[in-house]
């Protein structure tokens, strides 16, 4: 009887309020308002599940790992040593041998995992992460800003959490969701994207983590179209802003050519190239669109193609915001009263020009969700994970 109560009480406030005030989003938002939607950039336009977009069971043969013990690490790294990395979301670092070399391993037959943590970031949210040259691990922390772990000391240093005051795009603003990053190897300068204005908050029920996912939520129905691209000179310690304008800028990848960095448009279903030489340099375009699902992380694969992560498939949420009254309603209602988001897992690889080439699924998520990032590395997939306590792989010969 409460929760019909609540219900009734939100929609007779988002009736009125509207139309007569200028209603902001709900705590931890508050400072932010309801901007405008063109319905038009609404993503309702997913390609179907159909053609090289086929419904498909590949992912259901993919291995967990550290079921239950790593919570939510959003990126599987491999380091120069042959280990994987992986980042929770309470910022704890763990390093795991394949378990081969380690006697009485906990997770024989695949790979141990060192516990406790190997390393501790302190407060925030780490998300994308690779190491560097020098085989340090260069994070994209959503509180703190682009940070660097140095892996012999253990020491964390920020790199930047503010735009220069020079910059050429938003001058001397700061880096409110850091998200994703691509390092070029030669030069050690860092492509990474600053989600949306809204930062994250910790969780409300628990407040031992930051919560991603209802920033993430509340800039999706406030229609927070800051997203940026931006870039960081170690040489020169510059950080500058590339490309503006994204409805929550998500995964970067660097071209193996290096002729264009590209950066995923996750609100929009696609994935925007922008050139660094070439007759384009400097400008940007679509490298593809109409995805099938909502896009997370991107990566280069080795052999020059990319892989992409499709988070979630698209539901009736989007239709709910072509109106002001419903958007209100939406931030408003308590978690338990909000659509729910279906499962699934989905791995897309796509060519350097964008084409489609094979989409991996568990259509269900009943084995493999909500992956959040691809790494191919000597003929296996990794696949990171923003909400299941686990990470996985999948061996490409059974692809």
């Amino acid at each position: 009887m409460r929760g019909v109560i609540v219900v009734a009480l939100l929609s007779a406030c988002a009736y009125y309020l509207p139309g007569t005030l200028n209603p902001t989003l709900p705590y931890p938002a508050q400072r932010f308002g309801f901007a405008h939607i063109d319905p038009a950039t609404l993503p309702l336009d997913n390609s179907p599940l159909e053609g090289v977009y086929a419904r498909n069971e590949v992912l259901r043969k993919a291995h967990k790992l550290f079921d239950g013990v790593i919570a939510s690490a959003e990126t599987v790294a491999v380091s120069p040593e042959g280990n994987l990395t992986l980042v929770d979301k309470h910022g704890f670092v763990y390093e795991a041998e394949p378990a081969t070399k380690v006697p009485g391993a906990v997770f024989t037959g695949e790979w141990a995992l060192d516990l406790p943590a190997t390393y501790y970031l302190g407060p925030g949210r780490p998300l994308g992460f690779h190491h560097d040259a020098a085989g340090n691990l260069v994070i994209a922390d959503t509180l703190k800003g682009l940070i660097r772990l140095d892996r012999t000391t253990g020491a964390v240093e920020l790199l930047t959490a503010r735009v220069s005051a020079d910059s050429a795009l938003a001058p001397d603003t700061p880096l409110a969701y850091v998200n994703d990053l691509d390092i070029d190897h030669d030069t050690g300068v860092i492509y990474f994207t600053d989600s949306q204005s809204i930062p994250v908050y910790p969780d409300r029920e628990t407040g031992t983590f930051y919560d991603t996912f209802q920033s993430y939520l509340l800039g999706f129905i406030g229609g927070d179209v800051a997203g940026r691209l931006c870039r960081y000179d170690p040489a020169t310690l510059r950080t500058d802003v590339l490309l503006t304008g994204l409805w929550f800028a998500n995964g970067v990848a660097l071209a193996a050519d290096k002729s264009y960095v590209a950066v995923v448009e996750t609100n929009r279903l696609r994935v925007h190239r922008y050139w660094l030489s070439g007759p384009k340099a400097g400008t940007s375009d679509l490298l593809i669109e109409r995805l099938p699902g909502f896009p997370d992380g991107m990566s280069r694969a080795p052999d020059g193609n990319m892989w992409l992560a499709i988070v979630a498939p698209v539901t009736g949420l989007p239709k709910l915001l072509k109106s002001k009254v419903t958007r209100f309603l939406l931030a408003y209602l308590p978690a338990w009263a909000r659509p729910r988001i279906p499962r699934w897992g989905a791995a897309l690889k796509i060519s350097p020009t964008g084409q489609p080439l094979q989409l991996l699924m568990d259509p269900d998520g009943s084995h493999i969700a909500f992956v959040s990032s691809v790494t191919e590395v000597a003929g296996r997939l990794y696949f990171g994970n923003v909400r299941m306590n686990y990470v996985s792989y999948l061996d490409l010969k059974d692809v």
